[in-house]
C-alpha cells in the first residue's frame, strides 16, 4: 500500500497534462491500482479543471516488484532484475548507468574470480627456499584486497565520469589480468 501518491501525466511534447493526487493506493493486480481519496487536476488550454473522487482505478506498468527495486541496492539485485529495471528506466528516459554498471559487474564476476586465481599463481610458484614465505603470502593477500577495492572504486569513478558501464566494470579485471600475466611471465623466466 502506498500513501500520498502523486501521478504526473505528460503529453507527447512532455507538457504536464494531468496531475492526480491520492491519499492511498493499493495494488489490485494485473497492472491496476485502486486509488482512494483522489484529487485529479487536468490541464487544458481553457485552464485547469479539478475533480475529486472517492475511488479510482489507475492502470500502470509500475508494480510492487518494480517499487521494491527502489529499496534494494543494485549490487543485491540479480542480473535479470537489473536488466529489466534498466530497460524500464531507459524507456522512461531516466539514468541507467548505476544499474548498468552493477549488471555488468555481475556478468563479469566469474572473470574477476579467474583474475584473482591468476593473481595467486605467481605467489604459489615462488620457492620457499628464497625465504620470507610469510611476507609473500601477506603481499598476495594485500594484492587481492587492493583488487577488490579498485573494482569497487572503478564503478564509482565510471559513474562520476560518465564512462560506458561495460568499461567501468571490465577495466579493473583487465588491468589485474595483465598484471597477473606479467608476474607469471617473470616467475617462469627465473
Amino acid at each position: 500500500m502506498l500513501s500520498k501518491l502523486r501521478i504526473y501525466e505528460f503529453d507527447r511534447d512532455y507538457r504536464l497534462k494531468q496531475l492526480t493526487i491520492a491519499e492511498k493506493a493499493e495494488y489490485a493486480g494485473a497492472g491496476a491500482w485502486r486509488l482512494r481519496g483522489v484529487a485529479q487536476t487536468e490541464f487544458t488550454p481553457d485552464g485547469p479543471r479539478t475533480e475529486r473522487l472517492a475511488e479510482r482505478e489507475w492502470r500502470s506498468a509500475v508494480t510492487p516488484e518494480l517499487l521494491n527495486v527502489l529499496i534494494v541496492v543494485p549490487e543485491r539485485m540479480s542480473v535479470t532484475k537489473l536488466y529489466r529495471y534498466t530497460q524500464h528506466l531507459a524507456a522512461n528516459r531516466q539514468k541507467t548507468e548505476r544499474y548498468e554498471i552493477a549488471m555488468w559487474k555481475k556478468v563479469f564476476y566469474p572473470v574477476a574470480t579467474l583474475v584473482m586465481m591468476a593473481l595467486a599463481l605467481p605467489f604459489a610458484y615462488m620457492h620457499a627456499r628464497f625465504g620470507m614465505v610469510g611476507i609473500k603470502v601477506f603481499f598476495g593477500i594485500l594484492l587481492g584486497i587492493f583488487f577488490h577495492m579498485l573494482n569497487s572504486l572503478f564503478s564509482h569513478i565510471g559513474l562520476l565520469q560518465a564512462w560506458p558501464p561495460i568499461t567501468a566494470a571490465i577495466v579493473p579485471s583487465a588491468t589485474f589480468l595483465l598484471a597477473a600475466i606479467a608476474m607469471m611471465w617473470s616467475v617462469v623466466r627465473r
